[in-house]
């Protein structure tokens, strides 16, 4: 998931679900037989795995006992605890210390079931999920049961019933109606539910309706539903207090300081204890989770919360700064991991009508990711843990084809001269030039860019200031102007609108941010590697989530929807193989890197994978893992 530390990825888990999951036909053990007979799955299916304990620290369990507070530093407070229209890192943390998901992923191919216990497939589009027997909410709410699903995605999500045919209206302005306005969803017992799916969609199991989905009480939301009471929703004290969670999460909601801290409480009837030493849940479940407190602190200055890792005080600390990594691994009270990052490191290109108009040019935003060394960010700024990107997936991800991606800013694709040449041919015939070493508009004064930053995180202000230098070698001047907090930088460059209707992340091709902006650094997003279908919302016209209004060039709906569908393994690789190729050729933003996840643990803090065995899914357990005794 995307951490209000170094980064501040926006996530929920419909777009980034933060951490990306997938694959083709054979996922999860989802696939079907090819007559058309379903196949069912508890817990990841054929190529599931049996749980067991002795992937982690911790195999040797005489240390696990319950106690303690689990503590960790963020940069940036949450918008909000009520999942419907939170989009941002922290208050997606806040909920998940509450609420379990639909389902998990322990790794490529392996579905760990949280609230549902089984699910089967008939012909890659008729999808049936089981829910738990011991799903409770908070009273007066009773059984979660298929019903409340139902209800929740039909009349929140934008979900159909099998009578209907027509797309529904976002009419609450809720996140996931991106991820259910074209399913058809119906009940078919008390406990199961039936997806269907416009066309074949062999991935659906790892897209993000139920693989981080979650669903609300029918008698909680009905009176909102039924009066279109939008404020309502956004108001409501138990949405906001998170009170009607009941056993469905590992923590109880406790309190909430706005911008000071969150407090969670070990919740005292899990509803995986019940199920822990089954197939797919392991034994450690059983008392989990190990801590009884859990304490989420609001630090907005890095080097505050680097301070409070120092002296002790966490007990995690997501991604330490690149230049910090040595100085801190040398501390006797702290160890490291490395998993790989999913999110990719970008600066955005500004094509909406409030940034620089010759952005909305293909061939002028390929001039300036040439003019920009990758490589220097890469090993001089973040201290050689990034990888260079060239395109929206990381190499290590199984849709990276080298030989459909074209490179920029690294060997001989990286170079002023080169990118003056580019510039100059690509502003022919328009009222920009060259005066000299100096690019100007048709006023004869120099073009001017203006480089937002997030705040929060000195390397966010270093790759503004390179980019200065590097673009000012191709006659361009750069201000770095410093956006705020991840909420303010929202708020101000991100969100869009027309002046109608409230902003969203794209209000259409005329829609503005409230401030103008040209470039724009800190936030970076999900690239879906095991599962690429939902990076669409980022990459098409009408994405939820394409705030920069990049309109490409190349079929990459069409082409999204080829791969989305597509039975076989060849045809979805060859359409993700052309979106990505695409991407690199068109520039919509400079992809830089991806990096690794520096992660910092206190000493005693057990139950993760071995150093060197961390996958970046491998966190779906730690509810688990636990202080051991020192």
């Amino acid at each position: 998931m995307p951490s209000d530390n170094t980064d501040n990825r926006i996530n929920r888990r419909s777009w980034l679900k933060a951490l990306g999951v997938g694959g083709a036909a054979g996922l999860a053990g989802c696939s079907g037989n090819g007559d058309g007979t379903g196949t069912e799955t508890t817990g990841g299916g054929g190529e599931t795995s049996e749980s067991t304990d002795a992937d982690t620290e911790a195999a040797d369990d005489s240390g696990r006992s319950v106690g303690g507070t689990y503590r960790e530093a963020l940069s940036t407070d949450a918008k909000s605890v009520n999942f419907l229209f939170h989009s941002d890192t922290s208050s997606a943390k806040f909920v998940d210390a509450t609420m379990d998901y639909a389902h998990e992923f322990k790794a490529i191919g392996e579905v760990v079931p949280m609230w549902i216990e089984s699910y089967s497939e008939t012909d890659k589009q008729e999808w049936t999920f089981t829910l738990r027997d011991n799903l409770r909410w908070s009273d007066p709410y009773g059984q979660l049961t298929a019903e409340d699903w139902v209800y929740t995605a039909q009349n929140l999500y934008g979900a159909m019933s099998p009578e209907e045919s027509e797309t529904k209206e976002n009419w609450a302005g809720v996140v996931q109606y991106s991820d259910w306005n074209d399913l058809t969803i119906e009940k078919t017992g008390d406990l199961t539910i039936r997806v269907t799916t416009p066309e074949p969609e062999p991935a659906f199991i790892a897209s993000t309706a139920f693989w981080g989905g979650r669903c609300l009480p029918k008698d909680l939301v009905q009176p909102y539903v039924e009066n279109q009471d939008v404020e309502g929703l956004k108001q409501d004290e138990e949405l906001n207090s998170l009170s009607y969670t009941g056993n469905l999460g590992p923590y109880d909601f406790e309190e909430w300081q706005r911008e000071s801290r969150f407090v969670a409480t070990r919740a005292e009837d899990y509803y995986l204890r019940e199920v822990a030493g089954s197939e797919a849940i392991p034994e450690r479940f059983a008392e989990a989770p190990y801590f009884e407190r859990y304490e989420l602190q609001i630090i907005p200055e890095e080097s505050t919360r680097l301070a409070s890792l120092k002296e002790g005080d966490l007990t995690f600390f997501e991604d330490v700064p690149s230049q910090k990594v040595e100085q801190f691994r040398g501390m006797d009270h702290l160890k490291f991991r490395f998993p790989p990052n999913p999110f990719c490191g970008m600066t955005y290109y500004n094509q909406r009508p409030n940034g620089w108009e010759m952005l909305q040019n293909r061939d002028v935003r390929r001039a300036l990711s040439t003019a920009v060394s990758k490589t220097a960010i890469a090993e001089n700024i973040y201290r050689g843990f990034p990888t260079v990107a060239q395109t929206f997936q990381p190499e290590w991800s199984p849709w990276y084809l080298t030989d459909q991606v074209e490179q920029f800013g690294v060997g001989d694709s990286y170079g002023a001269e080169q990118a003056r040449s580019m510039m100059e041919e690509a502003l022919s015939g328009t009222d920009y030039g060259y005066d000299g070493d100096t690019l100007v508009d048709g006023n004869g004064e120099q073009v001017e860019l203006t480089f937002v930053y997030r705040a929060g995180s000195q390397n966010n202000q270093t790759v503004a200031e390179f980019f200065k230098q590097e673009l000012a070698k191709i006659g361009i001047a750069v201000t770095p102007t410093n956006g705020g907090p991840f909420n303010t930088l929202q708020n101000k460059y991100m969100l869009n609108t027309t002046g109608e209707g409230s902003p969203s992340f794209n209000a259409g091709p005329e829609a503005t941010s409230q401030e103008p902006w040209d470039l724009l650094y800190g936030v970076a997003l999900n690239a879906y590697p095991i599962n690429p279908d939902g990076s669409n919302v980022f990459w098409v016209p009408d994405g939820g989530f394409n705030f920069y209004g990049y309109e490409p060039e190349a079929p990459i709906a069409d082409l999204y929807s080829e791969a989305r569908t597509a039975t076989d393994q060849q045809t979805r690789q060859d359409a993700f193989a052309e979106i990505f190729g695409a991407l690199s050729e068109e520039q919509p933003a400079n992809f830089l890197n991806f990096s690794v996840y520096k992660n910092a643990y206190a000493e005693n803090y057990m139950g993760m994978p071995a150093e060197g065995e961390y996958d970046y899914l491998e966190s779906w357990d730690s509810s688990t893992w636990y202080l051991a005794e020192q």
